[in-house]
């Protein structure tokens, strides 16, 4: 053999040799060092793990009666992920239109809003044309419910039909129907499975368990759904269930929470989710080549995890007060006109009622809930039952704003309780006239007197005083007090509201101004209102004068409204309204003590806070008290401040707020009617039956007021 060739031999060898020792090497790797795992994988082939979901804990109210309850249901879903394409095309494609429809309704509220802003700023109201009008039933229209987006037809994809049909027959449902639900669930909720029926029958139950293989994407198991024993009353403070967001399986409080599972969505259910949600148990079902379940108890033992249901919730609630507010709500609107609630103990901050009228049936959003359904629940023509009022929605206060200026007129030094002022029925700023409501003449009164029978002008005056001394003194001690900023309620949906100063009202009008000069747009014009904004000058002491009545561009909720109250009446500690109040197991045993620590410290002195105290007792008790009529029949010692916001176009909003001593049961309640009228005429009645059910006062009689003041 030549040498070149023994080389080339040698070569050859060694690349053959080094070829089976890495052969051999892995061989022996997966059968000796890695047998042991692969074996286990091949078992978890086998056997398939079958969660089983934990029912959440019951919600309830501070005595212990059941608010939120869960009850079991036998649900079929389909999941998305394996819906044909044909379908989840069309399922695409309906969202789309969905989200035009509803940028449209948006619009057209924008629009409308700007025509009511411009109207309200108008010294006399304008008169419409008939073409005018027209246009603004149309806008109202618009914006009350989206238009109607039609649902795509079925697709001739043969799988979409045939599996449609062969769940029509079992679950009794036309196969248009499923297709509906489908599309209409996917377009809203891509990653969350559609719920198809809700309380399925045993027999239809169990075929969808026994042929799982006959209906891909389809799953049966038992769920658990909340149920709300008292209807509408708390509606709009418990919130929903649905399935978690991917995207949200990242965030720190959802660590143990996997893709499926159901979790809270807005009000106390997202609040205490954490506690409220259970521990998932679990089994393991042993299965065959073909997916069947083995029926064999020795050969396939599974091994079983129960599930740990959630905690019990103790809120701050009194369910009887709840339904008292509710009713004294509904009775003083007329059973037409909106309105809300806050009752809280100054203490603390603990929310003892609190609401907003009309409210739903909490029941309808256990099971998935159709658009129309959703639409009416949400349309202006129904009042937006679905609307917080309580929480969400900011207006004008009216002179219940008055214990605001008050105290920072008193603490500032621009008055002193004794000091007089002329009342002559007007208040003259310029060429601006400013009067009493009623045109009525107060003549010489000092600080208790003026806040007793509700003088505007006296309080007019002081927001001049205020302005010539800072400009935002009355700004700083609105927020202060708790308005203008989220109170830190511990459930979503806290608005900021709008406490209206220098710098909000100067850079909206120089943002106007720039709009209009790159726009070209004629400033009194329609179209420079909506694109341009209101804002048509800079902030003055009209502004301040306004303000100090409650009235002009402030924006108020009531419960921000009840928070500055109730600091005047525990002597100066912002506290945080709250609703949680205690965690406990199945039993109600204590588990854990829910702290809510106040939000702040504002210093208000002794003279202050007895001066306002006594005008708010002289309001409510006094002869020419603004709601002393309300409580002539009421054995309390209320003090209390009537407030009538003008909103023009609407008509006056109601509003009364109150805060009543006791040693283990002192109370702040706060009402609002829209369109009501008068404070005293109906928001203070409604105020007074909350107290008599709180003080148990049912041989008490409560009248609406006669008092036309501001």
């Amino acid at each position: 053999m030549s040498p070149q060739l023994a080389r080339r031999v040698a070569i050859l060898g060694g690349i053959a040799f080094v070829l089976f020792a890495a052969l051999f090497f892995r061989l022996w790797f997966l059968q000796v060092l890695s047998g042991e795992s692969y074996v286990s994988q091949a078992a978890e082939n086998r056997v398939r793990k079958v969660r089983i979901e934990a029912p959440r804990g019951n919600i309830v109210d501070r005595n212990g009666r059941v608010l939120v309850k869960t009850r079991q249901a036998a649900v079929v879903q389909l999941l998305p992920g394996e819906l044909p394409d044909a379908e989840l095309e069309l399922a695409a494609q309906y969202g789309t239109l969905l989200s035009d429809a509803e940028n449209e309704r948006l619009a057209a509220g924008d629009r409308l809003e700007a025509l009511k802003k411009r109207d309200a700023r108008s010294e006399k109201p304008p008169k419409l044309t008939g073409a005018q009008r027209a246009e603004r039933r149309r806008l109202k229209e618009a914006s009350n419910q989206i238009r109607d987006v039609a649902l795509p037809e079925m697709p001739d994809d043969p799988a979409v039909v045939a599996l449609f049909r062969r769940l029509g027959k079992v679950l009794d449902l036309k196969p248009r129907l499923i297709h509906r639900r489908v599309i209409d669930q996917v377009a809203k909720l891509p990653y969350a499975a559609v719920t198809l029926k809700t309380d399925v029958g045993d027999a239809a139950f169990n075929y969808l368990l026994e042929r799982q293989d006959e209906f891909p994407g389809v799953t049966a198991e038992r769920q658990y759904l909340r149920s709300y024993p008292y209807d509408e009353v708390g509606a709009h403070l418990f919130g929903t269930l649905r399935e978690i967001d991917p995207t949200e399986l990242e965030q720190k409080q959802y660590n143990e929470v996997e893709l499926g599972e159901r979790i809270g969505k807005d009000g106390v259910e997202e609040a205490y989710d954490r506690f409220l949600r259970g521990q998932d148990g679990y089994f393991r079902q042993v299965i065959d080549a073909l997916g069947q379940s083995c029926d064999d108890p020795v050969r396939c033992a599974v091994k079983r995890v129960d599930p740990q249901q959630g905690n019990q919730l103790e809120l701050t609630l009194d369910l009887e007060l709840q339904k008292a507010a509710t009713a004294a709500i509904a009775k003083y609107g007329g059973g037409v006109n909106p309105g809300a609630f806050v009752a809280m103990d100054p203490r603390n901050g603990e929310i003892l009622a609190m609401g907003s009228y009309p409210s739903f049936d909490a029941n309808v959003f256990a099971k998935p809930i159709s658009q129309k359904d959703y639409s009416v629940l949400n349309s202006e023509e129904e009042n937006t039952p679905l609307v917080n009022r309580a929480i969400f929605s900011a207006y004008p206060t009216g002179s219940t704003f008055k214990l605001i200026t008050g105290v920072a007129a008193l603490e500032e030094g621009l008055i002193t309780p004794e000091q007089i002022v002329d009342d002559p029925g007007f208040f003259q700023l310029g060429t601006q006239r400013f009067e009493n409501a009623g045109e009525v003449v107060n003549g010489a009164i000092n600080f208790v007197q003026a806040l007793t029978v509700s003088s505007d002008v006296y309080f007019y005056s002081l927001g001049n005083d205020m302005y010539s001394l800072d400009g935002q003194v009355l700004q700083t001690w609105a927020k202060r007090l708790g308005l203008g900023r989220p109170t830190g309620l511990d459930i979503p949906g806290d608005a900021p509201g709008l406490v209206p100063d220098r710098e909000w009202r100067d850079t909206a009008y120089e943002a106007r101004e720039r709009c209009l000069e790159q726009t070209g747009l004629e400033p009194t014009s329609f179209d420079a209102l909506v694109k341009c904004g209101s804002i048509d000058r800079p902030y003055g002491p009209g502004d301040n004068v306004n303000l100090a009545v409650g009235q002009g561009d402030l924006q108020a909720t009531p419960l921000q409204l009840a928070v500055a109250y109730a600091t005047l009446a525990n002597g100066g500690t912002v506290p945080r309204p709250h609703l949680g109040r205690e965690v406990q197991d199945g039993q109600g045993r204590l588990e854990q003590k829910l702290r809510t620590p106040p939000t702040r410290k504002v210093d208000i002195s002794d003279t202050t806070r007895d001066a306002i105290l006594a005008g708010l007792r002289g309001a409510a008790s006094a002869p020419n008290g603004t709601s002393s009529d309300v409580f002539a029949g009421v054995d309390l010692e209320v003090y209390g401040k009537t407030g009538t916001a003008e909103r023009p176009p609407n008509a006056d909003q109601s509003w009364y707020a109150a805060y009543v001593p006791s040693e283990s049961r002192p109370i702040v309640v706060v009402t609002t009617i829209e369109e009501g009228g008068f404070g005293a005429e109906t928001a203070a009645p409604a105020a007074c039956e909350i107290l008599t059910t709180w003080f148990d006062q049912s041989t008490s009689r409560c009248s609406s007021g006669a008092s036309i003041t501001n």
